[in-house]
């Protein structure tokens, strides 16, 4: 049974869908309906969503916005973007950022079944057909020991000389535009993986995998413009190019994050392949493939610290004074204090802030420097709690502390802690308490 989240400003249009979706024989079981964005997110973050139906236009945090910040939290869940006509060219550039599908308004009721129905039906397969026919290839080192691989492998180890790139890509017969990059390097663990999660050691099962791993990649990469190659080992890479108007982009902002954590997901859910991947930043030219592909690697080396975390991103180790090499080396105090105390300063952001209307998980982040998947990660390990679970918790507690000890109305209670409306605030104080904010007894005064 699915959960639905619908997220459109104009109530009729969300009543309209819930009911065609509820009259449907799929089979769903609750559907949710959010009027904004920062609405929307309370849903994705307290309730297990399946698939998200969001107009674009819309008051406070647009559909962009909205895409962008699941994206961030849950990049997992599958979206699907109401456009009107005007905005059907801004509805295909979401495209790009994983929107799986669109839908034209006004909305037609077969359209909008057909589209649902086929999305959380075809989700857990999308990629099975192409990995399961790679299995069954006969088995070919072909694409993974080629020219084209020897030659990336060298421009990002050894690196490259200005004047010697037009002559080197002749050579592969096509070039990268870029000109700005960033790579992700995706170390897998072939000790135990494969649709039936079997011990891994023929020569055979090995490739076969490495070979079902970049058809998985690749699959998810098919909307960036991006470069997929084998490394050697167990090692594939990917770099990343942006166009100068995509790096003035606000959309461009944590997506090496947002990839990161969908190929981790992918490689665990199609071939239940268990992964590492580190990112570098995004620097311009292809001289400097070698720094970021070193970086990247440098990334990867924070596994050793935190063995329970998968998607390590460059920037978030920045300040650390104390690199864990070499391998296998205990974890410093000072990296403990130095953790301890982003999340003491972070605690002390969301005591501060919580009750700000749109504060946002990538806000949290911004204050102590770190991407919002790590902050979450680090958050977890030492306070024990979901970060926004402890945001919810601050603004519960407020909201119960100003109806048993203020006159407020309950949307004034809903304004002071940071929600667009009362009845939101009056859904989550339910939720987490298990009453209605008006079966909460104010104490007796003589």
């Amino acid at each position: 049974m699915y959960k639905i989240l619908i997220v459109d400003d104009e109530l009729f249009i969300c009543k309209g869908i819930a009911t065609v979706l509820t009259n449907s024989d799929i089979p769903i079981s609750e559907i949710f309906i959010a009027h904004n964005g920062f609405e929307a997110l309370d849903y994705i973050r307290l309730e297990n969503i399946d698939l998200v139906l969001t107009d674009i236009e819309m008051e406070r945090m647009n559909g962009i916005e909205l895409i962008e910040t699941i994206f961030e939290e849950a990049p997992y869940i599958p979206i699907i973007i109401l456009s009107a006509h005007e905005e059907f060219g801004y509805a295909q550039k979401a495209l790009r950022f994983g929107v799986k599908d669109y839908i034209l308004k006004p909305i037609s009721p077969a359209d909008l079944i057909n589209v649902t129905k086929h999305l959380l039906s075809e989700r857990e397969t999308r990629l099975r057909s192409s990995i399961d026919v790679s299995l069954n290839q006969k088995f070919s080192l072909e694409d993974m020991t080629s020219k084209r691989n020897y030659i990336l492998n060298e421009l990002v180890t050894e690196g490259i000389n200005e004047s010697e790139i037009d002559e080197v890509f002749a050579d592969l017969g096509y070039r990268f535009d870029g000109p700005y990059y960033g790579m992700l390097v995706i170390k897998l663990d072939l000790t135990k993986a494969g649709l039936f999660e079997k011990e891994i050691t023929s020569f055979r099962d090995r490739n076969l995998l490495k070979y079902a791993s970049l058809n998985v990649i690749e699959e998810t990469l098919n909307k960036w413009e991006s470069i997929v190659f084998y490394s050697g080992g167990n090692t594939i890479v990917v770099i990343l190019q942006y166009t100068q108007e995509e790096m003035d982009s606000i959309t461009r902002l944590n997506e090496r994050m947002v990839i990161g954590q969908q190929l981790h997901n992918h490689l665990l859910t199609y071939i239940h392949m268990k992964s590492i991947i580190g990112i570098s930043r995004i620097k311009k030219g292809i001289k400097n493939w070698q720094e970021i592909f070193k970086e990247a690697n440098e990334a990867i080396i924070w596994s050793e610290i935190h063995k329970d975390h998968h998607v390590f991103f460059i920037e978030d180790f920045g300040k650390h004074e104390v690199t864990p090499i070499p391998l296998n080396q205990p974890i410093t105090n000072q990296i403990d204090e130095l953790n301890n105390g982003v999340i003491h300063s972070t605690m002390q952001f969301i005591d501060k802030n919580f009750r700000q209307k749109g504060l946002k998980l990538q806000d949290i982040a911004d204050s102590v420097y770190l991407s919002p998947s790590y902050l979450s990660y680090l958050f977890k390990k030492i306070v024990g709690t979901n970060l926004w679970d402890y945001v919810t918790n601050l603004r519960m507690e407020e909201g119960k502390r100003l109806i048993l000890t203020t006159d407020k109305r309950r949307y004034e209670i809903s304004d002071d802690i940071g929600y667009e409306s009362p009845e939101h605030f009056s859904k989550i104080f339910k939720k987490h308490f298990g009453i209605n904010p008006s079966e909460i007894k104010k104490p007796l005064t003589s």
